[in-house]
């Protein structure tokens, strides 16, 4: 809902493109996550594959 909420789009193409890039270029490597201490999913485990 954080993404599409208040959106208009032209269709399904559309809507897969932009969840797409939500997903992929925010959510998972900028977004914070309180479940990984407050670190973004790509953070998280690039720390685990150091330790």
């Amino acid at each position: 809902m954080e993404q599409v909420h208040h959106r208009t789009y032209a269709d399904i193409d559309e809507v897969r493109e932009d969840l797409f890039k939500y997903i992929e270029l925010f959510y998972n490597r900028k977004r914070l996550h309180r479940s990984l201490g407050y670190m973004s999913p790509v953070a998280y485990r690039l720390q685990k594959l150091s330790a």
